[in-house]
């Protein structure tokens, strides 16, 4: 397994090496550096600091801490090795299982009979929430979605890269449009540092004309991201000052679409890592790598360029990413895809990603998870990759100390005060934070009828 850290660096260093001798000379000799092998020091596989069913934080959602859960093993039926077509293809991914995943999950997520009810509980609590007053969703009110296409460096398919389903961006523009009434023209599908795919963009503009698709490019009908200098985001440590993208600050709300994935740095990247490809630096460059330092959960040793691995209790910059008004402040609803499950962030979809744990018994994840609580959704995601024999070398370290530090950011256990927007003063609990009782019952304080945390729901499909 190659590390996206360290081949990112080496690839940067290789393109330097065209610019002229003294380029090349410093480029292969850091290359050189790197050419060492870049896994991780081995460590033991990830387990919980805090007792099971111990929430902390405060739950938020028409149902607070609710975390919706729909699988369907009839929505994935890729073989795993065909590329074409590849696993992407509606033969291998099929819409309408797709579809119905999304349309249960809004409606256990809005508690509501249809998708237009749950929607709209689900718009007149977020904005109950941010000082709007008990209204819903107003037509002309811009609304981004940030999905994570790490793995998408053209403008293709992709092959067997590991990315947002196709099936389910269009399943999320068909809900925005037909059921909560969004022009298409005020939606805008992004990934600020990388590629969105053909896959996404043929069938979203061809079925919705108007909808927005931003990267990091201008081509091909993708507008670039622009960086909008005017709503700066200050990290509590490491003298960080970062930009977002106009799509983001000009948006009324944001819609947060990530992976099911371990990470060969963090443990896991779920929604709060997903903003990795949203933040900017002030020339528009990315600045995800200088965030490494602080989310870091894994050693690589003397690697050079390596972050250490940060402890619980630690200072983490994903909580200044996420608590920023324009970025959390802003974000009504989280969703996981978790169709294809993959082992990390650089990981191709092969066979050996399906899951031998329960539900899944040997075969693809085919789920999504849906929640109005961004730490509730990730610690629930948490919980399913740590408890997946395949991953065990992989979500390792202290992954959840950014949980803990997203509950309890009034008073967090790393001390340190919050303030991404400088307001002067300290983001207020971010969401709510526990562990399940097992990974056999998968039961939450709320399951258990104990307790103000997460409630884990399995969503029933027809």
């Amino acid at each position: 397994m190659k590390n996206g850290y360290f081949e990112t660096s080496r690839r940067e260093f290789l393109k330097a090496s065209v610019m002229g001798g003294a380029a090349t000379l410093t480029a292969l000799k850091v290359t050189s550096a790197l050419s060492q092998p870049t896994a991780p020091v081995a460590q033991p596989p990830f387990s919980p600091s805090d007792p099971a069913n111990s929430p902390m934080g405060t739950a938020f959602g028409v149902k607070p801490g609710r975390v919706s859960w729909a699988f369907d093993p009839k929505a994935t039926s890729w073989d795993g090795v065909t590329n074409a077509p590849g696993w992407w293809d509606d033969s291998n991914t099929h819409p309408e299982p797709v579809t119905a995943m999304l349309s249960g999950t809004i409606r256990s997520v809005g508690d509501a009979p249809t998708d237009k009810a749950a929607w709209n509980k689900i718009f007149v609590d977020f904005n109950k929430r941010h000082g709007k007053g008990a209204v819903g969703y107003k037509k002309g009110e811009k609304i981004v979605i940030k999905m994570n296409l790490n793995q998408m460096h053209n403008h293709g398919t992709g092959t067997n890269d590991s990315y947002i389903a196709p099936q389910l961006s269009q399943a999320l523009l068909r809900q925005l449009v037909q059921q909560v009434g969004v022009a298409p023209a005020d939606i805008t599908i992004f990934d600020a540092i990388r590629n969105v795919p053909s896959t996404i963009y043929d069938r979203g503009s061809k079925e919705f004309p108007g909808v927005h698709f931003v990267d990091g490019t201008d081509t091909d009908g993708r507008e670039k991201a622009v960086v909008d200098k005017t709503k700066p985001m200050f990290f509590a440590q490491g003298g960080l000052t970062f930009y977002l993208p106009t799509v983001v600050t000009q948006a009324d709300y944001m819609i947060n679409v990530a992976g099911l994935k371990g990470h060969t740095m963090a443990g896991m990247t779920v929604t709060a890592k997903n903003h990795q490809g949203t933040v900017l630096k002030a020339d528009g460059s990315y600045g995800a790598r200088d965030v490494h330092a602080s989310i870091a959960v894994k050693s690589f040793g003397n690697r050079v360029g390596a972050p250490a691995a940060q402890a619980m209790g630690s200072y983490n910059g994903l909580v200044d990413m996420n608590g920023h008004p324009e970025v959390g402040g802003k974000t009504m609803l989280y969703i996981i895809d978790g169709l294809y499950a993959t082992q990390h962030n650089e990981f191709r979809l092969t066979p050996v990603c399906k899951w031998s744990s329960a539900p899944f018994n040997g075969n693809w994840t085919s789920s999504l998870f849906a929640s109005q609580d961004g730490v509730a959704i990730d610690s629930v995601a948490l919980d399913f990759l740590s408890s997946e024999p395949s991953l065990k070398t992989i979500v390792t370290g202290a992954v959840d100390n950014y949980l803990h530090e997203m509950a309890l950011a009034n008073q967090p256990p790393s001390k340190t005060v919050y303030d991404p927007a400088k307001t002067g003063k300290a983001l207020a609990s971010m969401g709510v934070h526990e562990h399940w009782n097992n990974a056999a019952d998968k039961k939450y304080s709320r399951n258990l009828g104990k307790g103000a945390g997460i409630e884990l729901v399995s969503v029933k499909l027809a």
